[in-house]
């Protein structure tokens, strides 16, 4: 089983009021998808507008396909482009043998 987690981060300067379009991104993204999604806290605090998603399956090319449909739906959308997406793929087997004792 294989899991994801991305940061999705749009090179348009987000202003507060941009929150609801945000939030609003989040739940048609969440639904689509069917994947956990939040915004950034970073947006929260006046930074960049960025989305963290974390989905799991047992293939890593599905899950690698899923984020770059995931990053074409944002850009789709109308909030603004992708400026920048950070990625971590990994195995659930192999991240826990990595990180145990």
């Amino acid at each position: 089983m294989f899991f994801v987690i991305s940061k999705l981060t749009f090179e348009t300067q987000a202003k507060p009021r941009d929150a609801r379009d945000l939030a609003a991104l989040v739940e048609k993204l969440r639904a689509r998808f069917r994947i956990s999604v939040e915004i950034a806290d970073e947006f929260h605090k006046g930074g960049d507008a960025a989305v963290i998603v974390a989905a799991v399956h047992p293939s890593d090319m599905k899950l690698s396909e899923l984020i770059d449909a995931i990053s074409d739906a944002c850009e789709d959308s109308g909030f603004g482009r992708i400026h920048s997406e950070n990625t971590i793929l990994e195995d659930f087997e192999s991240f826990t043998e990595e990180h145990e004792g």
